[in-house]
């Protein structure tokens, strides 16, 4: 199929900040084992880490003992990191329940190995696309897949090559979002590190003003904040407090990633649906029988009482009624104008905590951004301005001024954006391409009981021979969706559709749409054959004998009329 006939995939992506928004809401549901699990792998290393840039700086057995504790260092790592893939399965199973794969002692030391294996990587990695730049994002949500894919998918066969695949292929999903989500870390990172710093200042000052107790922080804070040993052990304190965040971020994206061809989501928000629906019930049957034993216990106390009636009788009065509701009106909480400032809060309250805090962010970052643009701007100013008073005086022949410069390094700067996005697209379509090359055919026996069969795997007449042995068995569910894919391929050989394993009905619905437009009873055929097998075969319905008669007419129907649109097209190419 030429590349006029290529169809896009679509996809629903989620910004930035709703995926952080669902990574903290994650966090807070999550069961409290699995940060035990987290923090007992990452706290040592953080400790054994200051510990040993503290000492191999200022011990004087440096060289002796540095091989020693380096081994040590490297056990504390290898064990943060199956602590953090422990917590990333928890985070997985808290999302879709019971979907984390089964797996035995072997399988389970060697996929322990193979994340070993990756994670040693994980620094050079890192630093070699640090030189690069542009793949910087990429590589951060590759080595942070390693940590998410260990023990949540299924590598029974081969664990290190499917996971260093399977990392490298979802850390491209939504390229944009996973940018923009490492630019919020990094500037939370930021002011969180600043705040540390602030706090180890600012605490022991107040300890001297009420204790009289001197240290480094106020004899010398700026020595203080100098040291080594305390810049190392901030950015430690940063990372155990935002790591977890970021860890959840990324489980997430896998799973997101993941569910395009499973449909891990949908189970995962029907159950959740059902459960909060099942609590709602249990609650208004709760209240029910809560407020029948209240109006029980009323009618028992007040029925016999002639004075609590008579009470009752003289405060329900019309005029007694109509002086108390006016009262009421006439106070200003019930008046209805509300000051702006009232307002605003009432806005500023409807916005998350997460969004109001972006917000600060970006109006700092704003003002910032505009300080650099100003002093940018007033440089560029002096500059030219001491350029041209310089040629005035003394031109010097053959000189390069200041907005030649620039406008070369522009130049540069704009030839490297196109080269980006040129790879950048290259990629694109080689994936399409790719990906279209998978599903274009199939070896193998075919189960109709799988999720991962395509139309394409079959011819048209192996379909119907399947649906026919299927409806002699009395297996009609199967047989409608052999009967289903037997249309789908029909379609598919006459170029009016593009089968694919992502796409879904209605994908295909619209499809039909754009390239048959004036065929208005193949469409209708074609959108009542799918109705139906959705029925059948995700609703778990049976199809009365009528019914399925009417599936196979529309068979038919479908047939006739695509056997018709194809002769004129067969007939113009013979020529």
């Amino acid at each position: 199929m030429s590349g006029l006939l290529r169809r896009k995939r679509r996809r629903s992506e989620n910004g930035s900040i709703q995926i952080l928004e669902e990574a903290f809401h994650l966090v807070r549901t999550a069961d409290l084992k699995w940060f035990l699990i987290y923090y007992a792998g990452v706290v040592p290393f953080c400790v054994a880490l200051l510990y040993f840039a503290a000492d191999m700086s200022r011990s004087s057995h440096a060289d002796r003992d540095a091989a020693f504790v380096a081994l040590w260092m490297t056990g504390f790592y290898f064990w943060m990191r199956f602590c953090q893939a422990k917590y990333c399965s928890g985070l997985w199973d808290t999302i879709s329940p019971g979907q984390l794969p089964k797996q035995s002692g072997m399988q389970g030391f060697r996929r322990t190995a193979a994340l070993f294996c990756l994670q040693s990587f994980h620094l050079p990695i890192l630093v070699v696309a640090s030189f690069l730049a542009v793949p910087f994002g990429w590589a951060i949500a590759m080595v942070q897949n390693f940590s998410v894919l260990a023990y949540t998918q299924d590598y029974s066969k081969r664990p290190l090559i499917d996971l260093f695949g399977s990392s490298i292929r979802l850390s491209h999903y939504d390229w944009a979002q996973n940018h923009g989500v490492l630019l919020i870390f990094a500037v939370v990172g930021f002011f969180t590190w600043i705040n540390v710093i602030a706090t180890c200042v600012i605490v022991p000052t107040f300890v001297k003003a009420f204790t009289g107790i001197e240290s480094v922080f106020t004899t010398s804070p700026m020595v203080a904040m100098g040291n080594s040993t305390f810049i190392v052990g901030t950015l430690l304190l940063v990372y155990l407090v935002i790591s977890p965040v970021v860890k959840a971020t990324f489980v997430l994206r896998c799973f997101y990633a993941e569910s395009r061809t499973t449909g891990a989501d949908l189970l995962s928000r029907l159950a959740s649906c059902r459960e909060r629906r099942e609590k709602e019930r249990r609650r208004e049957k709760g209240g029910l029988q809560k407020a029948a034993a209240l109006a029980l216990a009323g009618i028992l106390l007040f029925s016999g009482s002639p004075l609590i009636a008579q009470e009752a009788e003289e405060a329900t009065s019309p005029e007694q009624l109509r002086d108390r509701i006016g009262e009421t009106m006439r106070q200003k909480k019930y008046q209805w104008k509300l000051s702006r400032l009232d307002q605003a809060e009432q806005e500023a309250t409807e916005k998350s905590w997460l969004a109001q805090r972006m917000s600060e962010i970006a109006d700092s970052v704003q003002a910032a951004a505009e300080k650099i643009q100003n002093g940018i701007k007033d440089w560029i100013e002096r500059s030219q301005r001491n350029e041209r008073s310089g040629n005035r005086e003394n031109p010097a022949p053959g000189s390069i001024g200041f907005s030649t410069t620039m406008t070369v390094l522009l130049g540069i700067l704009v030839a490297a954006v196109v080269i980006w996005l040129g790879i950048l697209l290259y990629k694109k379509f080689k994936e399409d391409d790719v990906f279209e090359s998978e599903d274009s055919g199939y070896s193998g026996a075919v189960d109709l009981e799988s999720e991962d069969i395509v139309a394409t795997q079959l011819p048209e007449d192996e379909w119907m021979r399947m649906a026919r042995e299927q409806l002699e068995k009395g297996e009609q569910r199967l047989a409608v969706r052999a009967l289903f894919l037997a249309i789908l391929a029909n379609l598919g050989e006459a170029g009016f559709l593009r089968i694919a394993r992502f796409k879904s009905n209605l994908d295909y619905r619209r499809e039909l749409e754009l390239r048959l437009r004036s065929e208005e009873a193949l469409r209708s055929s074609f959108d009542d054959n799918t109705r139906m097998f959705e029925r059948v075969w995700y609703g778990l319905h049976v199809l009365p004998e009528d019914r399925l008669d009417v599936f196979m007419k529309n068979y038919e129907s479908i047939a006739k009329q695509t056997r018709s649109l194809r002769q004129p097209r067969e007939l113009a190419e013979a020529h």
